[in-house]
């Protein structure tokens, strides 16, 4: 599993997140991330739970979408105090 904590993500669709916290559960990588701008100078407010997939031999990241998913990882990557 490749550490990408404080690394960006460029989607398919054109928008980057930037990775905050990561787990990787029954063989997926989940990642916390925060959307960034165009020229990668500043945060959003926009904040997702991705989900990284290898099909057919292609990463495949997409939001989770999952309610039971989102609270088990909401849990595991919340900050700890």
């Amino acid at each position: 599993m490749e550490n990408r904590i404080n690394k960006i993500l460029n989607l398919k669709n054109g928008h980057k997140y930037l990775v905050l916290n990561q787990a990787y559960y029954k063989g997926n990588n989940f990642y916390f991330a925060v959307k960034i701008t165009d020229d990668e100078e500043d945060v959003t407010d926009e904040f997702r739970l991705l989900e990284e997939k290898q099909v057919d031999g292609k990463i495949i990241i997409s939001t989770v979408e999952d309610p039971k998913m989102i609270k088990l990882l909401a849990e595991y990557l919340s900050p700890k105090e």
